[in-house]
């Protein structure tokens, strides 16, 4: 197993599909029936009920993951000011970390001597923005990027509302909310899967599912990731336990200094 390519699995969650052979999310096929705000509040309102999406200041979440015939699993945190930290774990051992601190990345191998710093940070930055972690699809457009409405999109007998959210450093990627629960239920966006292994970018495909209460929030707690020009399963990412609002140690985020010799 690469651990590198463990990472980017467990980022790209914390996120059965329609095999379009495309190069981009298929064109919607409806006009808008309803506009911008309607979804969101829809979406809102479905998703954290009466809870208030500004008091989530910070989530972990434990993780189950496959990837191909490698399974392991791992500890994500992240706070609603975009730092986040994962450690991968294999026999109750930490063998790989991967961190953001709110302005670059680095890494750490399991001997825990020396980080190193990440060149693929802007992934994990883009993880802590997206609808689904602290955020919600409203506040995403709050927090200085762009939702945009495209219109509508069938898969799988579902019409999906389609909205393209574009990050302030330009990253566009895209979410389908299904019109009968107002869940975001699948995403879409071209990108390297695990860019440390292998840049070439593709459309991928995220599918969230067993949504759950969680706190007062649904959760969705199992996704799947496929290549769209390829139709190849790529990863499955499974909830294992999740804390609202935990007390993390500002530290857990800090680039760690290398040892005295």
């Amino acid at each position: 197993m690469n651990l590198h390519r463990a990472v980017y699995l467990a980022v790209a969650l914390c996120a059965c599909v329609s095999l379009a052979s495309c190069v981009r999310p298929s064109s919607p096929i409806d006009p808008a029936p309803i506009n911008l705000g309607q979804i969101l509040v829809n979406n809102e309102a479905a998703v954290n009920g009466h809870t208030d999406p500004a008091n989530i200041r910070s989530m972990e979440v434990d993780l189950a993951m496959k990837d191909g015939k490698s399974a392991f699993d791992a500890v994500y945190k992240v706070t609603r000011d975009g730092r986040m930290r994962i450690d991968i774990i294999q026999g109750c051992k930490r063998v790989y970390t991967e961190a953001y601190d709110g302005h670059d990345g680095w890494d750490l191998g399991e001997d825990g001597t020396a980080a190193v710093t990440d060149r693929y940070a802007a992934a994990l930055w883009h993880g802590t923005q997206f609808p689904g972690q602290i955020f919600s699809l409203r506040d995403v457009a709050a927090h200085g990027h762009e939702v945009k409405y495209i219109g509508r999109e069938s898969i799988d007998s579902v019409n999906y509302h389609v909205v393209e959210i574009t990050l302030s450093d330009g990253f566009k990627t895209y979410r389908y909310i299904n019109p009968a629960t107002w869940m975001i239920e699948r995403g879409r966006d071209f990108r390297a899967f695990h860019p440390a292994v292998d840049d070439k970018k593709t459309w991928i495909e995220t599918v969230w599912s067993d949504y759950r209460p969680t706190d007062g929030v649904m959760r969705a707690y199992a996704s799947v990731n496929t290549d769209l020009s390829t139709g190849k399963w790529q990863a499955t990412n499974t909830v294992t336990g999740f804390k609202l609002n935990p007390d993390l140690d500002p530290s857990v985020f800090i680039r760690p200094s290398a040892p005295a010799h």
